[in-house]
Protein backbone atom coordinates (compact mmCIF):
# COMPACT_ATOMS: atom_id res chain seq x y z
CA UNK A 1 0.00 0.00 0.00
CA UNK A 2 1.42 3.37 -0.98
CA UNK A 3 1.77 6.28 1.42
CA UNK A 4 -1.03 8.14 -0.37
CA UNK A 5 -3.36 5.14 -0.06
CA UNK A 6 -2.61 4.86 3.66
CA UNK A 7 -3.34 8.55 4.19
CA UNK A 8 -6.59 8.29 2.23
CA UNK A 9 -7.63 5.23 4.26
CA UNK A 10 -6.93 7.02 7.55
CA UNK A 11 -8.85 10.09 6.36
CA UNK A 12 -11.81 7.88 5.43
CA UNK A 13 -11.69 6.23 8.88
CA UNK A 14 -11.56 9.67 10.51
CA UNK A 15 -14.59 10.89 8.54
CA UNK A 16 -16.49 7.66 9.30
CA UNK A 17 -15.81 8.05 13.03
CA UNK A 18 -17.00 11.66 13.00
CA UNK A 19 -20.15 10.86 11.01
CA UNK A 20 -20.95 7.87 13.21
CA UNK A 21 -20.66 10.13 16.27
CA UNK A 22 -22.87 12.79 14.68
CA UNK A 23 -25.62 10.30 13.81
CA UNK A 24 -25.55 8.76 17.29
CA UNK A 25 -25.50 12.19 18.90
CA UNK A 26 -28.50 13.37 16.89
CA UNK A 27 -30.41 10.24 17.91
CA UNK A 28 -29.68 10.64 21.65
CA UNK A 29 -30.18 14.41 21.71
CA UNK A 30 -33.55 14.03 19.98
CA UNK A 31 -34.55 11.16 22.25
CA UNK A 32 -33.62 13.06 25.41
CA UNK A 33 -35.40 16.25 24.41
CA UNK A 34 -38.55 14.50 23.16
CA UNK A 35 -38.63 12.37 26.32
CA UNK A 36 -38.63 15.45 28.54
CA UNK A 37 -41.42 17.04 26.50
CA UNK A 38 -43.58 13.93 26.78
CA UNK A 39 -43.10 13.83 30.55
CA UNK A 40 -44.35 17.44 30.84
CA UNK A 41 -47.68 16.84 29.08
CA UNK A 42 -50.56 17.25 31.53
CA UNK A 43 -48.29 17.65 34.54
CA UNK A 44 -48.79 19.74 37.67
CA UNK A 45 -46.68 22.87 38.33
CA UNK A 46 -44.47 20.91 40.74
CA UNK A 47 -43.92 18.19 38.14
CA UNK A 48 -43.22 20.88 35.55
CA UNK A 49 -40.51 22.28 37.84
CA UNK A 50 -38.92 18.83 38.02
CA UNK A 51 -39.32 18.67 34.24
CA UNK A 52 -37.15 21.77 33.88
CA UNK A 53 -34.28 19.97 35.59
CA UNK A 54 -34.92 16.99 33.33
CA UNK A 55 -34.67 19.30 30.31
CA UNK A 56 -31.34 20.58 31.55
CA UNK A 57 -30.18 16.98 31.90
CA UNK A 58 -31.38 16.30 28.38
CA UNK A 59 -28.59 18.54 27.11
CA UNK A 60 -25.99 16.10 28.45
CA UNK A 61 -25.99 14.05 25.19
CA UNK A 62 -25.39 17.26 23.23
CA UNK A 63 -22.46 18.24 25.43
CA UNK A 64 -21.04 14.70 25.29
CA UNK A 65 -21.40 14.53 21.49
CA UNK A 66 -19.87 17.96 20.91
CA UNK A 67 -16.97 17.12 23.21
CA UNK A 68 -16.25 13.89 21.32
CA UNK A 69 -16.53 15.66 17.96
CA UNK A 70 -14.27 18.58 18.85
CA UNK A 71 -11.66 16.46 20.60
CA UNK A 72 -11.96 13.67 18.02
CA UNK A 73 -11.37 16.07 15.16
CA UNK A 74 -7.89 16.81 16.49
CA UNK A 75 -6.99 13.95 18.87
CA UNK A 76 -8.59 10.65 17.94
CA UNK A 77 -6.97 8.68 20.77
CA UNK A 78 -8.30 11.09 23.43
CA UNK A 79 -11.76 10.81 21.84
CA UNK A 80 -11.41 7.04 22.20
CA UNK A 81 -10.78 7.47 25.92
CA UNK A 82 -13.79 9.79 26.29
CA UNK A 83 -15.99 7.26 24.50
CA UNK A 84 -14.67 4.42 26.67
CA UNK A 85 -15.48 6.42 29.80
CA UNK A 86 -18.99 7.04 28.45
CA UNK A 87 -19.57 3.33 27.83
CA UNK A 88 -18.16 2.33 31.23
CA UNK A 89 -20.15 5.09 32.93
CA UNK A 90 -23.35 3.90 31.28
CA UNK A 91 -22.79 0.34 32.46
CA UNK A 92 -21.99 1.54 35.99
CA UNK A 93 -25.11 3.72 35.95
CA UNK A 94 -27.21 0.69 34.98
CA UNK A 95 -25.74 -1.43 37.76
CA UNK A 96 -26.23 1.30 40.38
CA UNK A 97 -29.76 2.17 39.21
CA UNK A 98 -30.76 -1.49 38.93
CA UNK A 99 -32.09 -1.28 35.38
CA UNK A 100 -34.61 -3.84 34.22
CA UNK A 101 -33.74 -6.18 31.37
CA UNK A 102 -35.52 -4.14 28.71
CA UNK A 103 -33.60 -0.99 29.72
CA UNK A 104 -30.32 -2.93 29.55
CA UNK A 105 -31.16 -4.18 26.06
CA UNK A 106 -32.05 -0.69 24.82
CA UNK A 107 -28.97 0.94 26.33
CA UNK A 108 -26.63 -1.79 25.10
CA UNK A 109 -28.02 -1.76 21.55
CA UNK A 110 -28.48 1.99 21.15
CA UNK A 111 -25.71 3.48 23.28
CA UNK A 112 -22.96 1.16 24.46
CA UNK A 113 -22.54 -0.84 21.24
CA UNK A 114 -22.50 2.27 18.99
CA UNK A 115 -20.10 3.92 21.44
CA UNK A 116 -17.75 0.94 21.17
CA UNK A 117 -18.00 1.07 17.37
CA UNK A 118 -17.16 4.79 17.43
CA UNK A 119 -14.24 4.00 19.78
CA UNK A 120 -12.84 1.50 17.28
CA UNK A 121 -13.30 3.94 14.39
CA UNK A 122 -11.53 6.74 16.25
CA UNK A 123 -8.76 4.36 17.36
CA UNK A 124 -8.17 3.23 13.77
CA UNK A 125 -8.25 6.82 12.52
CA UNK A 126 -5.73 7.87 15.13
CA UNK A 127 -2.93 5.61 13.96
CA UNK A 128 0.17 6.53 12.05
CA UNK A 129 1.20 5.53 8.57
CA UNK A 130 4.55 3.88 7.96
CA UNK A 131 5.81 7.23 6.69
CA UNK A 132 4.79 9.20 9.79
CA UNK A 133 1.74 11.08 10.94
CA UNK A 134 -1.48 10.71 9.03
CA UNK A 135 -2.05 13.62 6.72
CA UNK A 136 1.65 14.35 6.24
CA UNK A 137 2.53 15.00 2.64
CA UNK A 138 5.67 13.75 0.98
Amino acid sequence: MSAQDAVERKNAEHIAALLFTVVGGIFWITTALVGTQISLVGSSPAAAFVGISEQLGAWAPLIYTLTVLVVGYFQERIATIILALGAIGTIAWGVIAGWETNVWVIMMLFFVLPTIIAMVLFWLAGGKTSEGTVGATA
